[in-house]
């Protein structure tokens, strides 16, 4: 049996839908973040607070993303999909509205949190759906392997295109990138949910193989929760640090495009961790690239000018990359299907208040030291991911080994 699966099979398999549907519905999640806090700062006038409502944004999605994802797996994919879409956007248009020096802060706070509550997690749904998927096939693991490689790299790739839209948008008017959210909310994640590929409720059944978990092995996957939070803290930091450097020197509408080069790196390298040698356990690779993370990090306070900041950005996602994909692979391997888009949406919260931790302690750094400074949070983020897979046992319970 290979080891991997070309692309080109795995997506056959679910259509050319799945995909462009896929990836639409990432948008507004990668669009979110850099838009609402340029937003912010056009509206209030201070990075400090612009990071706190990206913050807010973060944790909103932190508090929200497993109540998600457990309706997920107990009401089904539609049905939640579309309800969480609704009240997103909704909150959305709030914060259009009501962001303003006028407003108490604590409106501004909620409606940012509200909208990341509401996010419907279409990117854990998409991974539970590739194990159902595979939970019939004889090549089951090299067909899961290149499905959570995809989705790592659709997931950047979406990290590209949001940053560079958002900052974008910005510049032609403040509103647009919101709007754009709005309007991609309801052609992709809506048209995810009702895709055919949708699962319904888990007491209707899943499919399971012979080496389904019977339990969800808990002294992995906390370990691996706290390796993709440290990831978060490395984009927060980095993203925040990256959009104050960019715009006090008054080329904001280039932070985007920079920035998108770490998704460049951590797509390119997530599509090829299905490639990686099935010697190399799980928890070594981690360990190795969430250290790489750190060690590129630094790079962004020597960084001069776009392109050398992008060449950073660039060497960081590089490590990035296998972090993310082999944090999710491993969590799909020691879960029962019952509970997978739970899982999964566990492993996003964590990431998340990453993010909502790194945006808010790194605008805080930018106001009170420099933007560069901001680099030594995506700094601690890499060396967290690192400990993390040095904790990770070696040896998971029986039914939810992984290599």
């Amino acid at each position: 049996m290979p080891q991997h699966l070309p692309y080109r099979v795995l997506l056959r398999s679910m259509g050319a839908s799945f995909a462009v549907l896929g990836f639409l519905g990432r948008l507004p999640t990668s669009v979110l973040p850099l838009a609402l806090l340029l937003y912010a700062h056009h509206r209030l006038g201070s990075f400090g607070l612009a990071g706190l409502a990206a913050a807010a944004l973060s944790l909103g999605g932190a508090a929200g993303a497993v109540l998600i994802g457990h309706l997920s797996d107990q009401w089904g994919h539609r049905v939640v999909g579309i309800a969480a879409t609704v009240v997103q956007t909704a909150a959305v248009g709030g914060f259009l509205l009501w962001c303003t020096p006028d407003v108490p802060l604590g409106v501004v706070l909620a409606l940012a949190a509200l909208t990341g509550f509401a996010n419907p997690q279409l990117g854990a749904m998409a991974r539970s759906r590739w194990s159902q998927a595979a939970a019939s096939r004889d090549d089951r693991l090299p067909f899961t392997a290149s499905a959570m490689a995809w989705e790592g790299a659709i997931d950047e790739v979406g990290f590209v295109i949001g940053p560079v839209l958002a900052t974008t948008l910005a510049a032609v008017a403040a509103p647009a990138p919101l709007l754009t959210v709005v309007a991609l909310a309801w052609i992709g994640q809506v048209g995810f949910a009702l895709h055919p590929s949708a699962l319904g409720p888990a007491r209707h059944g899943r499919q399971r193989h012979a080496e389904s978990a019977d339990r969800v092995d808990w002294r992995v996957l906390i370990p691996l929760a706290v390796a993709i939070g440290g990831v978060g803290v490395l984009f927060g930091g980095s993203q925040t640090g990256i959009a104050a450097f960019f715009t006090v020197r008054g080329e904001g509408a280039v932070a985007g495009a920079v920035y998108g080069a770490m998704a460049v790196g951590s797509a390119s390298m997530g599509l090829l961790s299905n490639r990686l040698p099935v010697r190399w356990s799980m928890a070594s690779r981690i360990t190795v690239f969430g250290f790489g993370c750190a060690v590129f990090s630094p790079l962004l306070i020597v960084a001069w000018d776009a392109s050398t900041m992008a060449l950073a950005c660039l060497l960081i996602g590089i490590m990035v990359g296998p972090t993310l994909v082999t944090g999710y692979a491993y969590a799909e391997r020691i879960s029962p299907p019952e509970r997978l888009s739970t899982v999964m949406t566990v492993l996003s919260t964590v990431g998340v208040v990453g993010v909502a931790a790194g945006a808010a302690v790194a605008g805080q750094v930018v106001d009170g030291y420099s933007a560069r400074d901001a680099a030594w949070i995506a700094t601690a983020g890499g060396l967290l991911a690192g400990v993390a897979g040095l904790s990770i046992p070696r040896r998971p319970t029986r039914r939810s080994s992984a290599r």
